[in-house]
């Protein structure tokens, strides 16, 4: 037999070694082909995630409360620089801190994260530097306001809300996330991929409130003005507009907490006197009493039920409208008598106390009102004058809000829009009435009881000179840790419809545990009341009808009839000082007040009949602005202030005739 030569056996070597490269190659790229790509892509692609811009929050003019901006966040990764000294200067020349690398090369360390965000301008220079990696990161940016923050709440540093607005609306502002494709060099640094987007983000919607921000900022400063004069333990301030149940402004104070609760829904109080209107719409709405009705008040001490009631005002007998002007203990319990404990319970069940209100605001509280069957020898007295119930500022100013607008409770809302990043409504704020608590005359009846205590009764400091003003007054004793009621311990509170013939709004101011010889609602809560409504109609938009302000403005016979030594422009309680550490205060704040009466010329142009809109004086010298506005068909008053100006601002629609406070320059 012939041996196969060397040659040969070399090519059919070489022939088995194709054939068995051809089959591997034929598994590799059509059995496993599948297989072995998606590896490929696993190894030199990969998906990242990135966070959808969160939804902006604006208040109810439109602007900006807050937002979602890029930034950027820097990393170096030391084994990828070439030139440290280089990288460190350019560093230094966009000011990004570089002491954190050099800290870290000392350290040996391989990857640094710098601390801080930076705007994609500030790191444009050092963006292609090799060694330096940037990341989009997106911050959410919020108002310097406290009161602001504790609305809207805020996020931790992985972007979770924590509280407030972002927590319970997260599902709207948060938005859908997107995913990006990156492919990886063979030093697995990101590399962008010709893919790009694979999914784009999608932005969340945008939250408008209803809460105006310049009312929200006069609320602020006069609540933590009040609170400093009177070193008071706290307090809130709550508006709300009674027609359309819109909180207008939220604003709450507490000394040495930084808690970003919103204590004007979380904490509920004893109301105290703020109360007995209730008792009062209760009474007529069942026709238990009418107005004029009359009751022995024993001279302002009465024994009932093994406790003494008394009584500040003290009278043999008084109205039932005069113990709402007088805030009356023992007339309204004579009055409340005529009412079952079930009827009690049921008149502040139906306006809303003992329960949430449903405002998207974490923890709020729902107060506490305990059914008959559960109450004392004392609480039928007690819950009259407002004392074993517990109800929340934003309650009592819902409650309040039924009594301006004819008698239904209305469900109040903070929200007013939701939109889509496309400008598209998908949410609008409606209305809505939780269920007529009052008859529209009964509502008007004690309206008018509410303006009588301001005139003539509690709360004469609420006063204004040219609106009238109605509220009801509240002073009510505070327990202290299960202690009992502590002497000396008070929360003070007042409630105010303004205008009070036609109210636009509802204001509580409530100061807890006030110190100083006043501490009654009608002495310090009821200043402050007025203050915020001075500002607020000095203010350009502070959510207020200027046509409708007009028409309810008192008459100039009114004005020139009263005395000013009662008047609300006298100077508040020496406990509270509006002007303390405050500088460039408003010029309707001034305490020195005094009217000057200029001599009318014969050959001037008669007054005009229509209303007309306030001269603008400013620039003008004091006695060219007095001769100004009186030439206009005003009366004048001089008030002490550090600029020029009036109240009724400029172009305020006015009718002749009206009293317009004139701020000269302190001497």
């Amino acid at each position: 037999m012939k041996t196969p030569k060397r040659v040969a056996i070399v090519h059919a070597f070489f022939v088995l070694f194709a054939l068995a490269l051809v089959a591997r190659a034929a598994k590799v790229q059509v059995v496993e082909g599948k297989d072995w790509s998606a590896r490929a892509r696993r190894q030199h692609f990969f998906a990242g995630a990135l966070s959808a811009p969160r939804g902006e929050i604006l208040d109810a003019s439109g602007n900006t409360l807050v937002e979602s901006r890029e930034m950027t966040r820097v990393a170096v990764a030391l084994p990828e620089v070439r030139d440290t000294a280089f990288v460190l200067r350019a560093l230094h020349h966009a000011r990004v801190d570089a002491d954190a690398v050099r800290a870290a090369i000392a350290h040996r360390r391989r990857w640094i994260d710098l601390p801080g965000l930076y705007t994609a301008s500030d790191v444009a220079s050092i963006s292609k530097l090799n060694g330096i990696h940037l990341t989009p990161v997106l911050q959410r940016v919020y108002p310097n306001s406290g009161g602001i923050k504790r609305i809207v709440g805020s996020l931790d540093g992985r972007g979770n809300p924590l509280d407030g607005l972002e927590l319970a609306l997260d599902t709207l502002l948060r938005g859908d996330s997107g995913k990006v494709r990156l492919a990886r060099d063979k030093d697995g640094r990101p590399l962008d991929s010709p893919d790009g987007w694979t999914d784009q983000p999608k932005a969340g919607s945008t939250v408008v409130l209803t809460i105006n921000n310049t009312l929200q900022d006069i609320c602020e400063r006069e609540l933590s003005i009040a609170v400093d004069s009177l070193r008071a333990d706290g307090g809130d301030i709550v508006v709300m507009n009674p027609h359309t149940g819109e909180i207008l402004a939220l604003a709450s104070n507490r000394v040495g907490r930084t808690a970003f609760s919103n204590t004007a829904v979380t904490e509920p109080f004893e109301p105290g006197s703020t109360l007995k209107p209730f008792v009062a719409a209760a009474l007529l709405e069942k026709g238990r009493a009418r107005p004029t009705d009359v009751v022995d008040t024993h001279n302002g001490t009465l024994e009932l039920d093994g406790r003494v009631i008394t009584d500040m005002h003290k009278s043999k007998s008084l109205s039932l409208a005069d113990v709402i002007r007088f805030s009356s203990n023992i007339g309204i319990v004579e009055f409340g008598q005529r009412l079952t404990p079930r009827q009690k319970y049921e008149t502040f069940r139906d306006l809303g106390f003992g329960m949430p209100l449903g405002v998207p605001l974490p923890a709020e509280a729902s107060g506490t009102l305990r059914e008959p069957k559960q109450w004392s020898k004392q609480t039928s007295a007690s819950i009259l004058m407002g004392y074993e119930i517990a109800v929340t500022p934003l309650q009592l100013v819902t409650a309040y809000a039924a009594i301006a607008n004819g008698g239904e409770l209305l469900e109040p809302h903070l929200v007013k829009e939701v939109r889509s990043t496309d400008g598209k409504v998908l949410y609008r704020a409606k209305t809505r009435s939780v269920r007529r608590v009052m008859s529209g005359e009964v509502a008007r009846t004690v309206q008018q009881m509410l303006l009588a205590v301001v005139r003539e009764g509690t709360a004469t400091k609420a006063d204004l000179a040219t609106f009238e003003v109605a509220g009801k007054s509240g002073t009510a004793r505070r327990t202290s840790q299960n202690a009992g009621y502590v002497a000396g311990n008070y929360t003070a509170s007042f409630v105010g419809l303004f205008p009070g013939n036609d109210p636009q709004y509802v204001v509580m101011v409530k100061l807890d545990n006030p110190k100083g010889a006043h501490y009654a609602g009608g002495d310090i809560a009821a200043p402050v009341t007025q203050i915020v409504l001075r500002a607020a109609l000095a203010a350009r938009d502070a959510a207020l009808d200027r046509e409708d302000l007009a028409a309810s403005e008192k008459t100039a016979v009114a004005q020139s009839g009263r005395n000013d030594a009662e008047g609300p422009d006298r100077p508040a309680p020496d406990s509270y000082d509006p002007n303390k550490n405050v500088t460039n205060r408003d010029a309707s704040e001034g305490t020195a007040s005094y009217v000057v009466e200029l001599p009318t010329s014969l050959k001037s142009a008669p007054l005009p009949i229509a209303p007309r809109a306030v001269p603008d004086v400013r620039g003008l010298s004091v006695r060219e602005a007095v001769r100004a506005l009186h030439h206009a068909g005003f009366r004048v008053r001089l008030l002490a202030a550090s600029s020029v100006g009036t109240l009724p601002a400029a172009g305020t629609i006015a009718a002749p005739g009206t009293l317009v406070q004139l701020s000269r320059p302190l001497e």
